[in-house]
């Protein structure tokens, strides 16, 4: 159970606060996590980024704001994706030989395959003439 004092500052804080700490917070723990997976020790990931100790331990304790060069880092030596963005996802129109029928078939970049209510779309798509891609 949360104490009251505790609920309150939750409550004022900043929804950008709430956000950065709920992804830090993310970040450290999985970094962590794939430290203990692969049985890598903070000091032999700082020796593998060319790092002193005590600035890989700041960066995993709360008290370093991590930069995008700083997760590109972490992420090339720890070889798994830390941060990711998603991206928009593509459709392409399709329209029956008659021209009677169009529809969308969306392709999520994000995925290696097709969702499974894109099938029907793509089985017609198959004998359509391709019209426009967005």
């Amino acid at each position: 159970m949360r104490s009251k004092i505790f609920q309150q500052v939750l409550d004022e804080s900043p929804k950008e606060v709430e956000i950065f700490v709920r992804l830090y917070a993310d970040i450290v723990l999985r970094v962590n996590q794939l430290l203990k997976e692969k049985g890598l020790t903070q000091k032999a990931l700082a020796e593998k980024l060319e790092k002193s100790p005590s600035e890989i331990h700041k960066w995993l304790s709360g008290d370093h704001n991590f930069t995008l060069r700083s997760l590109a880092k972490l992420e090339a030596e720890l070889g798994e994706t830390l941060l990711s963005v998603p991206k928009p996802h593509k459709h392409t129109d399709f329209v029956s030989p008659q021209g009677k029928t169009t529809f969308k078939v969306y392709v999520d970049r994000n995925r290696q395959e097709a969702k499974p209510e894109w099938k029907y779309e793509v089985i017609l798509a198959q004998n359509c003439e391709l019209a426009n891609v967005g």
